[in-house]
């Protein structure tokens, strides 16, 4: 089922967008006898460096419950007037997406890097068969047109 969702989600966002790179993760606990599997798809505007989003697609319950998170980051960004203007045309897209400001130091007063970070996430539900399979791609569908949007602005 992940493989069909990275389909789905390169399907439905190529308007604005573009699938840059996708990274599996499977973690293998050393404790529990229990895998999990990860997928983040990156994907960057097209005719634009900023912002570069990310999908992270974790599987909860194999085949049957998914996390999707996504990640709108702005590099070399700082909290602003811009940003949260920003920020709250974002939430007339999508309600809860929230903001979070990173900023990594080398020693004090030292700034390496920083950045604005809009991000949100839902669970999506598939309990097989074709309506679910269906019903997946509707939901990825509208989640790629929100994320599309969010892109552009």
């Amino acid at each position: 089922m992940l493989q069909t969702m990275i389909q789905l989600w390169d399907q439905h966002i190529a308007d604005h967008a573009a699938v840059s790179d996708v990274i599996l993760r499977s973690e293998h606990s050393l404790l529990e006898d229990e895998e999990t599997r990860e997928v983040k798809l990156i994907i960057a505007p097209v005719g634009a460096e900023q912002p570069v989003a990310s999908v992270f697609l974790f599987e909860i319950e194999a085949g049957r419950t998914y996390e999707v998170e996504i990640e709108l980051e702005y590099a070399e960004a700082s909290l602003t007037d811009e940003m949260l203007s920003r920020w709250e045309r974002a939430k007339e897209i999508v309600a809860e997406i929230s903001l979070q400001e990173k900023k990594r130091f080398l020693a004090p007063g030292q700034l390496a890097e920083s950045s604005i970070v809009l991000d949100y996430h839902f669970m999506l539900d598939i309990d097989g068969g074709e309506e679910a399979g269906r019903e997946a791609e509707i939901i990825i569908k509208q989640a790629a047109s929100d994320l599309s949007r969010l892109l552009l602005l």
